[in-house]
């Protein structure tokens, strides 16, 4: 009987285990970020994770780009909420999904029977959670970074959430333009006439 009680009782513990850190992949408290001044709060510094599958830990960028070695200790500040979710230091983060894009941008010189011409880019990676990937044109065509959202709007906003694909070439804070679709869509596209690109969810992951 005792050891079926033991038994029993690791059973039980077991859950609590698996739940008490982050699953792998990308998180990101950009979206917390991005309205909380609009929402009347302070706006906390935006923090990037990439969790690995056994359970390290380092800062990212919003291109990806590793911001400091690998960690086996515990993220600082990191709690669950009380509504559900993870949160670091008060500001609440969100798992990422990621996308595989292509690109094509027009170029500045045509071809020499006056048509256009154009780059192409292919196998781009991005995260739903405020991530960006630079295509450089290489002096042939204008240098492009997609960005992507799956965006939750501010407290009181008519708005609904939506996934959002932004083009931006020479300002990195406003988009030349962007298109949007359902927040659990598979894929998303955009064409601007001199640019057009599409991503679509990676294999895997939950739509």
């Amino acid at each position: 009987m005792i050891r079926l009680a033991a038994l029993a009782a690791l059973a039980a513990a077991a859950p609590a285990i698996a739940e008490d850190r982050l699953a792998p992949g990308i998180w990101t408290n950009t979206e917390d970020t991005y309205f909380a001044e609009e929402e009347g709060r302070q706006r906390a510094p935006d923090r990037l994770f990439e969790i690995a599958d056994d359970g390290r830990w380092r800062a990212i960028d919003a291109f990806g780009a590793p911001q400091g070695e690998w960690k086996g200790g515990p993220i600082s500040g990191l709690a669950p909420r009380a509504e559900g979710g993870w949160q670091v230091e008060g500001s609440e983060i969100r798992r990422a999904r990621m996308f595989t894009c292509w690109l094509s941008v027009r170029k500045f010189a045509g071809k020499p029977d006056g048509s256009a011409a154009w780059t192409f880019a292919r196998g781009l990676r991005v995260f739903d959670q405020g991530g960006r990937v630079l295509v450089p044109g290489e002096g042939a065509a204008p240098d492009i970074t997609l960005r992507m959202r799956n965006v939750t709007w501010a407290k009181g906003s008519r708005n609904r959430p939506s996934l959002v694909l932004y083009v931006h070439k020479d300002d990195p804070e406003r988009a030349e333009s962007y298109a949007w679709a359902s927040p659990d869509a598979s894929l998303v596209g955009i064409n601007l006439r001199w640019l057009q690109g599409s991503c679509v969810l990676d294999e895997g992951e939950t739509a």
